[in-house]
């Protein structure tokens, strides 16, 4: 089956029901009728233009709706895709062309097929497409393809096939616990080019529901929480630190949600309690990869006092925790991760190499370190390759965040050392304050907890850390967002 075929099958149901909406966006709110037809007039356009089944498209379109109604029109002819946010792709990854609304687009790889898009293309007919144009073969063919980092900064593609997405769907249905298979009205700020922003978007609109997407303006979104009484919120520790700020300065705005999803990154504890006292009780934290779809999930109440515990393993997946030779480790010890299961792609598209290395014996390896608890329940102590090196002694970074993101006014934190005056790699520790930030109390309370080796030399502020597209901290370009001197 065919991706695009449940939603479909929902707009026959209830044409008229409100299908997508960005609130103060070009087209704000469509219906699954008018969704409809943008898919069979945008499909019409790409093969017009001379894209073809089997071809592989990227697109980079501003406009929300727009640009996942492409998608859609693409995956409904046989067309796989991909969302960018900049026109850069891995070396082994074909694109066949590049689908933009930016006229001013620089920078496009040699050779690559720009297409300029506007919205005429979506209203431009209201005739179906000729059923011998839709694609409705073999559910294994690749229909969707995600550029995924981890924390490594080499991008590599995972590629998706209709099969695959649609059983990552149904896993929804217990992964997240019992409130959000009830959910109909859900917002998402992860973002088309993440894998997991565009299943969310999938799994809504195959079940008839209304997706939302950020709107122009922090205002725009909240008013339309509270006009739709929408009832899921995914976002990432970053985002929910966000809409937190924003209801806690502005409190006549009404919470309706009846579930928050958290994912991307770890959640620290104040998050967690501050989110639950003010957004919503019923918050859920879950880990995953874009290799292997969700490992873990818990209520975060329950992973409050456990530093780095990441929920516990769902029903259908399978966490290891070895060594370096590959063998299982003893209960409760440390070693890497590595998950197998039933929706987990095989490699990388294009790249044998790191599909060799990354993939072994049927499992993922994830990079992650960690181990398991009495309970069963999953601890990440930090990646394979995350140490720092001061003077000698190895430190996880984790470790000093939890301390730094455990005071009232830091909202993120993330570590990176930098060479003093002679040469020795001191701490340097990089924040994202929700608040007026005491440094001197701040420096008191690291002191408080930390080996004096790890209290950071220097706090530098900044109004965001780097991330990738799943809301990962980008650790080698940590650099980028410090003062070039001094």
């Amino acid at each position: 089956m065919n991706i695009v075929e449940p939603i479909l099958f929902q707009a026959k149901h209830n044409p008229p029901a409100p299908a997508m909406c960005a609130p103060g966006a070009a087209l704000n709110l469509i219906s699954y009728n008018r969704l409809v037809r943008f898919i069979n007039n945008i499909g019409r356009r790409a093969l017009t233009l001379g894209m073809a089944p089997g071809d592989t498209v990227a697109i980079h379109v501003k406009d929300h709706i727009f640009h996942a109604a492409i998608a859609f029109a693409l995956a409904n002819v046989g067309i796989a895709t991909l969302s960018v946010r900049e026109p850069a792709f891995p070396p082994g990854l074909r694109v066949d062309a590049l689908i933009t609304d930016d006229s001013m687009l620089m920078g496009t790889p040699a050779g690559l097929k720009v297409v300029r898009a506007d919205l005429g293309w979506a209203e431009e007919d209201d005739r179906p497409l000729d059923e011998r144009q839709l694609y409705r073969g073999p559910g294994d063919a690749i229909c969707r393809i995600a550029l995924t980092s981890g924390s490594t900064g080499e991008a590599k593609a995972v590629a998706f096939s209709h099969s695959n997405q649609l059983a990552r769907l149904a896993r929804y249905n217990h992964t997240y616990g019992g409130a959000f298979p009830s959910c109909t009205r859900i917002f998402c700020d992860l973002g088309l080019p993440s894998s997991v922003g565009f299943r969310h978007l999938l799994y809504v609109l195959s079940r008839g529901g209304t997706f939302f997407f950020p709107g122009a303006s922090p205002m725009d979104t909240l008013q339309t929480f509270e006009l739709y009484r929408v009832q899921g919120l995914i976002a990432s520790p970053g985002g929910l630190s966000g809409f937190l700020k924003f209801y806690e300065e502005n409190s006549a705005f009404h919470c309706s949600f009846d579930v928050v999803i958290a994912t991307g990154s770890a959640l620290p504890a104040l998050l967690s309690q501050r989110v639950r006292a003010r957004l919503c009780s019923n918050l859920v934290y879950y880990y995953g990869t874009t290799e292997t779809g969700t490992a873990t999930s818990a209520p975060a109440h329950a992973l409050m006092s456990i530093a780095g515990a990441v929920g516990y393993v769902a029903p259908d997946a399978k966490v290891e925790i070895v060594d370096d030779t590959g063998r299982l480790v003893a209960q409760g010890g440390e070693g890497a991760l590595r998950i197998s299961s039933p929706v987990s792609v095989d490699g990388y598209l294009g790249d044998p190499v790191l599909s060799a290395q990354a993939f072994r014996d049927g499992y993922f390896y994830t990079g992650d370190t960690g181990h398991f608890l009495p309970d069963g329940m999953l601890v990440i102590s930090g990646r394979e390759g995350d140490v720092l090196n001061l003077g000698g002694d190895k430190v996880k970074p984790q470790m000093i965040e939890e301390v730094l993101t455990a005071f009232g006014t830091v909202g993120q934190a993330a570590v990176c050392t930098r060479p003093n005056a002679l040469g020795i790699e001191e701490v340097w520790a990089i924040l994202v304050p929700n608040g007026t930030l005491d440094e001197v109390a701040l420096r008191s309370h690291c002191q408080q907890r930390l080996p004096v080796g790890c209290v950071p030399a220097r706090f530098v502020t900044v109004d965001r850390l780097p991330r990738n597209e799943n809301g990962k901290v980008e650790r080698h370009r940590l650099a980028e967002v410090l003062p070039r001197s001094g």
